[in-house]
């Protein structure tokens, strides 16, 4: 597999490699993602100094690691109702309505991962310079002002409408940056004292949607 053998490798070079999942990691196992988050887990715990972040905070020197996919709520830019985005993607995408469900509630899962996570770090002396990183885009304000993204399905299945709540669980204000992705363009903005940055990728085409 390229992305075993790509972190194999990185591994052999550096001495900590931090991964989170993305949408593609998960695209060969038809939705099973118990089985798909397994071998995700199993691969990367048997490569030397690579480290899944998946359900796994890394409390280093200098800072402090939460990471979780993030996945999407089908509502992240507009007031779609969801149902018709989850019939859309299953005519145009072929992304059958019971994966989406699933999709969904690993969304909301992942929201509370983050809220729970992030309280928890409050009271631990030794979290400092916390630096979140999902796959998800994690506030619509980030893609909005790209047309094809505002408002439209392409921008509500880019993001998670609830994550960034968890912010407000920081009551110390360890929180410094937040790392996405599934964005094409590049995003640096610092909010309230927290930086937003993605690490841009190819995208979906807008002309699908």
């Amino acid at each position: 597999d390229l992305l075993f053998d790509f972190l194999d490798e990185l591994g052999q070079y550096y001495e900590g490699v931090f991964f989170i999942d993305g949408d593609l990691e998960h695209d060969a196992f038809d939705g099973d993602f118990d089985t798909s988050y397994n071998s995700l887990r199993d691969n990367i715990n048997g490569m030397e100094s690579v480290f899944f972040l998946h359900e796994n905070i890394i409390i280093l020197p200098n800072a402090t690691l939460l990471a979780t996919n993030g996945w999407t709520t089908f509502d992240f830019t507009s007031n779609h109702d969801i149902n018709e985005t989850m019939d859309f993607l299953e005519q145009r995408e072929n992304i059958p309505t019971e994966i989406a469900n699933k999709i969904f509630k690993l969304a909301i899962t992942d929201q509370h991962y983050m809220y729970n996570s992030i309280e928890n770090c409050q009271d631990l002396e030794e979290v400092t310079n916390l630096i979140v990183v999902t796959n998800s885009v994690p506030d619509p304000e980030f893609i909005n002002h790209n047309e094809a993204y505002d408002s439209t399905i392409l921008g509500d299945t880019t993001g998670n409408s609830g994550i960034i709540d968890c912010l407000t669980n920081d009551a110390k204000k360890k929180v410094t940056t937040w790392i996405f992705g599934k964005y094409p363009g590049d995003i640096d903005y610092e909010i309230e004292g927290v930086s937003f940055v993605n690490n841009p990728g190819l995208g979906k085409d807008p002309d699908i949607y």
